[in-house]
């Protein structure tokens, strides 16, 4: 064995049959460099998922009869785990070459660190949906420019590293509806324990993005749950993070339009089109390097979807934000 720290891998999978396969192979190679456990918790899948998790022997699987969310497996995997060193993959993910020992050496190399997480790469797995190419540039913009590490508010869930007994004492990860949002409340935990959530680049791993109408809807429930930490921290993320200060100016950019836009009858033609191209110019300046950066790895093309593509995650934003408030309404009504 390569390394001295004995790792439980735990691997959440809800209706994965499509990617779980190659998940699981590229975690198996790895898993042969050190003493391991890899558990598969199929989270209630209507799907081919647990047929799949069978055809391999070495795996443990356990079987969900009903779906109760990332949250209650994330806590339900690290009750089953014989060992203190957690690793969490989420099913969708193909880690690459020695990312998990690295994960684990970081951890233990300063005392001060919660949990570790991997880069993920500016590559597409999902070959079906063309739109995902931009959720994948959104997901990735910011990493390529960390040279060794980079510290966050979340703790990126979807491939880390976190100790048992550290995430006892944060107090798990928290059950939410739906997938997404629990990074948010335990690296929060995290920093309260006067621990930090970093990211490196010497692990790394591609990824299978959803479509852009999918990445919509979900970015107006993280949004959501987002809200409270945020309100709370009182500071925006790293560029590389959910919420940063140029993501939140870029959606204050489209709710000018959209008021614009709505206000368009009662103002005159000239005042519209002029406050339409001002708003669009300092937009394009605040988006100018995710521009860049969009036309560098899918092309021209891209480049123009993403001029619209930007509009529609800062809309999912905006609606997030109002979900928030909605709910807080309900709450001081009832």
């Amino acid at each position: 064995m390569e390394h001295k720290h004995k790792i439980s891998i735990i691997v959440p999978a809800y209706n994965s049959e499509k990617n779980i396969e190659e998940c699981l192979k590229s975690i198996c190679n790895e898993s042969k460099k050190f003493e391991s456990e890899i558990i598969v918790i199929d989270d209630g899948s209507i799907d081919k998922t647990s047929e799949i998790v069978k055809k391999f022997k070495t795996i443990k699987l356990i079987k969900l009869k009903k779906n109760k969310g990332v949250g209650y497996v994330r806590n339900l995997g690290a009750r089953l785990a014989r060992y203190k060193v957690l690793c969490y993959i989420d099913s969708d993910l193909i880690i690459l070459k020695n990312s998990i020992l690295n994960l684990v050496k970081r951890l233990y190399q300063d005392k001060n660190v919660g949990s570790v997480s991997g880069i993920q790469e500016t590559s597409n797995l999902n070959l079906e949906s063309w739109s995902s190419n931009f959720v994948c540039l959104k997901s990735c913009y910011g990493l390529e420019e960390i040279e060794k590490e980079t510290e966050l508010q979340a703790c990126a869930s979807d491939f880390c590293i976190i100790s048992k007994e550290l995430l006892k004492q944060a107090g798990g990860w928290k059950a939410l509806r739906n997938a997404g949002g629990e990074e948010f409340y335990l690296g929060y935990k995290i920093n309260q324990l006067n621990k930090k959530n970093i990211r490196i680049k010497n692990a790394s791993y591609k990824a299978f993005f959803v479509s852009l109408y999918s990445r919509f809807k979900r970015i107006i429930d993280r949004t959501e749950k987002y809200i409270h930490i945020l309100l709370v921290k009182k500071k925006f993320d790293p560029r590389g993070s959910f919420a940063t200060s140029g993501q939140a100016f870029s959606c204050l950019m489209t709710l000018l339009f959209i008021v614009l836009i709505l206000f368009s009858l009662n103002l005159n033609k000239s005042f519209i089109i002029f406050g339409l191209t001002i708003l669009f110019i300092f937009q394009m300046i605040a988006e100018y390097k995710f521009l860049i950066f969009a036309k560098k790895h899918f092309g021209l093309k891209m480049l123009f979807f993403s001029l619209f593509g930007i509009q529609v995650i800062n809309i999912g934003i905006l609606l997030g934000v109002i979900y928030f408030f909605l709910q807080i309404f309900r709450l001081k009504k009832y």
